[in-house]
């Protein structure tokens, strides 16, 4: 019997090849987005879960409360955490710090910038990173080594053998040379620590001061803890604030609080509740998007599915009536008719798994992501779940409603088919198109609002400014900040005469970084926080940033770099001063200062938030000895901006490289431009727009496919009317009218459908942003006449077909 359904569906898909090439088609396209997007949220899912005791990993968080609005929240925490914790906690089998160290590393004539991780000796029995070769051992004897992965190795020995040659990095004020002991795997992409070298924590004693490694306030690590088996997070965390009130004491004042916390390691990837620390996040929303969007394309594939089999079930009612005046029982039927649609899904699967791979490296480029297909126990429950789902939805109507028409009815021409069939037919249609309207209309916003991001004004000048970093561990701060300022110096003495060349500028922080952040209590108690930049008397004329009161820096006047500071418009709102000239913060503890000028408020930060109170510095001593915390999010090692002329950008860069390794020929060489880094802030939202601008297209083509099928149906099933129509003087115009005004009444319903749903997804988006654009009718009516255009044209060949048809064969139709 197995085999008559299978020679049955095999026939009818021969006899009827423009619907089983719609169908076949619309559901590959559809299976091929739902495995892109399964083998994404499968990665984003599954971040860190290969260590094999995960579920006992956590990552150390501190919370320091002083009420409203006045949270320190870090996952970088303390450097005297984590042997604290080891100490007072016998559930605690390790503990794990890692810092980074991002500096130059020579060997021989190569020399390169690379990010090192400082790691606590056990850092290999903790994690699983397999070693390739080597070994580990020394990392606890000797602060001397190091471990690298095979691209790293590559990078500095080529093919030769790595194992115990030796780098050059520099650690703080020097250069330490490291044996090379171990190579390890490269991190999986699922996996939160990234490194390409590593070095042994003891090396922190060339970093951070012996005041840094013992401050409960000042963060520089993340601390990783690994549980005994029989504890849990939860029954270790009620006992930390018994161990912070043993440890700080009265240091924490009566009216805040100072929390620590454990924060499960497979958790750390899509948990936005907590902030960036060395790894990065991603927000499980875009997961869920992304899931959604799949889901709907496929949805939209199955309703074409659907609705063709409804179209065609005048022409099956026959071959339904014939098999049951035979013998047939209705549950061989509707066997029957599954089969066919699982023989269509299977044939769609094949296609489906194909296109995927063909489409990965394009997705892997959308998405920012590196992803492989491979077969293995997940990916193929998933592949055989989807197809039998989908040849039980999409085979429901066939199954259901046909195997229950009834022979003598059917074979004596008494069938009706209409009403509930229609109705049916009509309404997966509208549906169809109210997603892909949806669709349409979320891809014109999220493009709008990237447009908008793009060219709204920031305050300041972000083109045809290269930003080119200096090396060097900025401890002690001043010294680095004085070499920086140095090579900036050397450098804009070398490029003075070159006309390309506008000017140039130093700071510790550039756009599309995180900058310092700074806080303290002032005189009356009241709790504050602000942000940071350490600059020159360039930088606000080489940005283009305007100032609203007061002057900028000058080097005509000595003590605007020992005590000038210049704050935003925000800074002065926030301490409510209605003209900050001549103002010093209020506290004990700051340098003797004074606020010289206020400049406009400029965009400093993404637009995601509104802009925060910053200070602006030449001496960072002035503000620094003043405040009580301050965060890092990068290392504020001088980075050099150079605003160029755009004649001739290639020919500007290579004249500034080879400059550069005049005057910086220690320090290697490597640039980026300011607005791509603003740009690159929006990343995550920009890949997203384009992966909905796709799959709208696709959707749309979908669903214009089952239209084309439908459109034929509906010309068959009229073929005598409109011969008949002709007859009586009907023109061709008004016949191709008659044919496509009921699929455009379809589509203006779903245009009906889709607006408020659009406008509440689309809303909710936009709260995220500080700066949006505002949802006008002009969208909606974008996206609803684009639906209408492609559909009437799709209707349009069938009806303009039957129109210019010849009514005498019209009506000899039998």
């Amino acid at each position: 019997m197995l085999k008559n359904y299978f020679k049955i569906s095999i026939r009818n898909l021969k006899k009827d090849k423009i619907h089983a090439f719609i169908n076949v088609t619309g559901l590959a396209v559809g299976l091929a987005c739902c495995l892109l997007i399964m083998l994404f949220v499968r990665n984003e899912w599954s971040y860190d879960r290969f260590h094999e005791r995960a579920d006992d990993l956590y990552r150390a968080w501190v919370l320091e409360d002083y009420g409203e609005d006045k949270q320190f929240f870090n996952t970088v925490t303390p450097i005297i955490l984590g042997p604290t914790l080891a100490e007072t906690f016998p559930e605690v089998e390790h503990i794990v710090r890692i810092a980074t160290n991002n500096d130059q590393v020579r060997r021989g004539e190569t020399m390169l910038t690379e990010t090192a991780l400082l790691v606590d000796p056990n850092f290999f029995e903790v994690f699983d990173f397999p070693l390739i070769r080597g070994e580990t051992s020394s990392f606890s004897s000797n602060p001397n080594t190091t471990v690298l992965t095979p691209e790293a190795a590559t990078r500095y020995f080529g093919q030769d053998d790595p194992l115990g040659q030796t780098l050059s990095m520099r650690v703080g004020a020097d250069f330490q040379d490291f044996v090379i002991t171990g190579i390890a795997e490269t991190p999986p992409v699922n996996s939160s620590i990234q490194f390409t070298m590593l070095i042994p924590f003891a090396q922190g004693d060339n970093l951070f001061s012996e005041n840094a490694r013992r401050s409960w306030f000042n963060v520089f690590v993340e601390t990783y803890v690994l549980l005994r088996p029989d504890v849990t997070g939860e029954a270790v965390e009620a006992k930390l604030p018994a161990m912070v009130a043993q440890v700080l004491g009265e240091r924490v004042p009566d009216d805040a609080s100072y929390n620590i916390g454990l924060q499960p390691m497979p958790e750390i990837r899509l948990d936005t509740s907590f902030p960036v620390g060395i790894a990065p996040i991603s927000d499980p929303a875009y997961s869920y998007i992304l899931a959604g969007i799949a889901l709907l394309v496929l949805l939209i594939a199955c309703i074409n599915f659907m609705t063709l089999s409804i179209g065609r079930s005048a022409s099956r009612a026959l071959e339904v009536g014939v098999r049951k005046a035979i013998g047939a029982s209705r549950r061989h039927l509707m066997h029957q008719f599954w089969g066919e649609a699982l023989m269509t899904t299977l044939l769609a699967l094949a296609l489906g798994v194909a296109l995927a791979e063909a489409l990965r490296p394009l997705f892997n480029a959308l998405a920012g992501t590196d992803l492989t297909l491979a077969f293995d126990g997940g990916t193929v429950l998933f592949l055989a779940a989807l197809t039998v789902l989908i040849g039980l939805v999409a085979g429901s109507y066939p199954a259901a409603v046909l195997s229950g028409f009834r022979p003598v009815e059917v074979l004596t021409g008494k069938l009706r088919l209409g009403g509930d069939t229609s109705l049916l037919r009509r309404g997966l249609v509208v549906v169809q198109f109210a997603l892909s309207i949806s669709l349409i209309a979320g891809t014109l916003l999220m493009t709008q609002q990237l447009d908008f991001m793009r060219t709204k004004s920031l305050g300041f000048d972000k083109e045809q400014v290269v930003v080119l970093p200096t090396t060097g561990t900025p401890i002690p701060l001043m010294t680095v900040l004085e070499e920086g300022r140095r090579t900036a110096d050397r450098l804009r003495n070398e490029l003075a005469t070159d006309p390309a060349v506008v000017n140039m500028t130093a700071a510790s922080f550039t756009f599309g970084e995180g900058w310092m952040s700074a806080s303290y209590t002032d005189d009356q108690g009241i709790f504050r926080s602000f942000m940071l930049n350490i600059i020159d008397e360039d930088y606000l004329p080489v940005l283009g940033i305007e100032l609203a009161a007061g002057r900028n820096f000058s080097r005509d006047i000595p003590s605007d770099a020992a005590r000038g500071v210049i704050i935003n418009e925000a800074f002065a709102a926030e301490y409510g001063w209605e003209d900050a000239i001549g103002q010093r913060l209020p506290g004990q503890n700051f340098e003797d200062h004074e606020i010289i000028g206020v400049v406009k408020n400029f965009n400093f930060e993404s637009l995601h938030g509104p802009v925060r109170p910053l200070a602006l510095v030449i001496d960072p001593r002035v503000v620094l000895r003043g405040v009580s915390d301050v965060g890092l999010a990068v290392a504020p090692t001088p980075k050099i901006a150079v605003r160029i002329k755009p004649d001739d950008i290639p020919g500007t860069l290579a004249t500034v490289e080879q400059t550069w390794k005049r005057v910086a020929p220690d320090q290697p060489y490597s640039f980026s431009f300011v607005d791509e880094a603003v740009d690159s802030q929006y990343r995550q939202e920009e890949r997203l727009g384009k992966i909905v601008g796709i799959a709208s297209l696709l959707a749309i083509v979908i669903a214009c496919l089952g239209l084309f099928g439908l459109a034929a149906l509906a010309v068959a099933r009229r073929t005598k009317e409109i011969g008949v129509r002709k007859v009586l003087g009907a023109s061709a115009s008004g016949v191709a009218l008659l044919l496509s005004k009921d699929f455009a009444k379809l589509v203006l319903v779903a245009f009906v459908l889709a607006v408020p749903v659009v406008y509440f997804v689309m809303n909710r988006w936009l709260e995220d942003f500080a700066y949006r654009v505002e949802i006008s009718w002009p969208i909606f009516l974008i996206a609803g006449l684009t639906a209408l255009g492609v559909a009437l044209l799709t209707v349009s060949y069938q009806a303009v077909k039957a129109a210019l048809s010849d009514p005498v064969k019209s009506l000899r139709y039998e």
